[in-house]
């Protein structure tokens, strides 16, 4: 993914086959990789960790320790840098937190909390997954996780999460593990394999509406979901997946929720690193209500259809906007929103975007602009659309005279010798 949004990455792997496997990827640009630990400061700053031209960090492996070592080196070697870290327990959490460590990513958290939204205001969890799938994949609308009675099999870490989301939901759960704590009474338990009937039956999922299947093992967990859609047909499932190398058999059973820890991350880390606006965004819809994001979610799917859209944020600043600063800072009108999102190639036709959600340098913020709010240098744009209406706004923000088209629709020739030709005609228009 940072490949296709030209982001130049250098990889450090421990696992040597891995690195070898980078080349049969295809990617547009070569990538270059260390075989090597990278918890260890010089394996980073050999990375580039120091380099003037280096953005920010990902540290991804699958020890929390490593991933530690990871921001503390960070935190001391470049401070300035933005860091991003994999976590899955929540001491470790919390050692990164307590030294600044801004971006932490738990998937497993992050899931129970998207099984607690898809609960209690499915509207906004559709919203949330439209708006954070792959630009281009079909979202297909699926059935809502139902309130009743639910089956966990599997109380490990990732175990743990759910049971707290469904119960601060009100879900009553009934947990099958090969070794249930002794002393919890609060809860119901099941001992042993969650594959096997007796098992199942004995937690009632006969009766059951929901089904998690939450253990470390692809093939154990495909068991669990398989024999107890046998025993119930109409079980909602929420089934783990742990390796991509198993994704043909995950796709080949029909499940309510695959939980893919690494797409999860993936996807997290791309929305920090490209539309810093939209993790606001996201929790001003779960503030906002299940009325407000099902209306919400009609509108924007109903003139861009259920294909993930290209979600982007634009500053309005010399860099990103020259253009349009120029003519904000000079004595000309104010810009209205609603006029700056209007075709280059023809005015009278509107882009396919919207503006979800404006920032002002100030800190205000504005939900859901209308087409008549005013653009102010410093302004933060949040937009959804097609691809080809990002780069028609970017072609808008950074020319002139297209700006000046957009605008007023006024066709300025481009080059200086057309531009001394069109102040001339302007000055003596009977002369041409």
């Amino acid at each position: 993914s940072l490949d296709q949004l030209g982001v130049r990455a250098v990889v450090i792997e421990v696992d040597e086959n891995r690195v070898s496997q980078l080349d049969l990827h295809g990617h547009s640009a070569d990538i270059p990789a260390l075989t090597a630990d990278a918890s260890q400061p010089e394996i980073l700053k050999l990375a580039g960790l120091t380099h003037r031209y280096c953005r920010g960090i990902i540290a991804l492996t699958n020890d929390d320790n490593a991933n530690l070592a990871i921001a503390i080196a960070a935190r001391l070697l470049a401070p300035q840098l933005t860091t991003l870290c994999r976590v899955e327990t929540t001491e470790a959490a919390a050692n990164m937190a307590s030294f600044g460590t801004r971006h932490i990513i738990n998937p497993f958290d992050k899931f129970g909390r998207y099984l607690a939204l898809a609960l209690h205001a499915p509207a906004a969890y559709h919203l949330l997954e439209w708006l954070t799938a792959v630009p281009g994949t079909k979202v297909e609308p699926h059935r809502d996780p139902p309130r009743g009675h639910w089956v966990l099999c599997g109380y490990g870490r990732f175990g743990k999460v759910l049971v707290s989301a469904l119960e601060q939901e009100n879900i009553p759960v009934t947990i099958i593990d090969h070794d249930p704590p002794a002393e919890d009474e609060q809860r119901h338990w099941v001992r042993g394999d969650g594959s096997s009937v007796p098992a199942l039956l004995e937690a009632g999922i006969e009766q059951a509406v929901g089904i998690v299947a939450s253990t470390n093992d692809d093939v154990n967990n495909l068991s669990i979901v398989v024999t107890a859609r046998k025993l119930n047909a109409r079980l909602f499932v929420v089934l783990r997946q742990n390796l991509q190398a198993h994704q043909a058999l995950f796709d080949a059973f029909e499940s309510g929720f695959t939980v893919v820890p690494s797409q999860i991350i993936a996807r997290e880390c791309l929305a920090i690193l490209t539309t810093p606006l939209l993790a606001p965004f996201l929790w001003q819809i779960k503030q906002r209500g299940e009325s407000w994001a099902s209306t919400l979610l009609d509108q924007l799917t109903g003139r861009f259809g259920w294909e993930a859209p290209t979600v982007w944020s634009v500053r309005i600043d010399a860099v990103q906007a020259p253009a349009l600063v120029d003519r904000l800072e000079s004595t000309r009108p104010p810009v209205p929103l609603g006029e700056l999102l209007r075709s280059p190639h023809d005015r009278s036709q509107e882009l396919e975007c919207r503006v979800l959600y404006l920032t002002r340098e100030d800190d205000a913020t504005v939900m859901l602009p209308h087409r008549h709010t005013l653009i102010q240098a410093g302004d933060q744009l949040l937009c959804v659309g097609c691809r080809a209406a990002r780069s028609d706004l970017e072609l808008t923000l950074h020319n002139e005279n297209t700006l000046e088209y957009v605008l007023r629709g006024r066709e300025i020739p481009g080059g200086w010798v057309w531009e001394q030709l069109a102040r001339l005609h302007a000055r003596w228009p009977g002369s041409w």
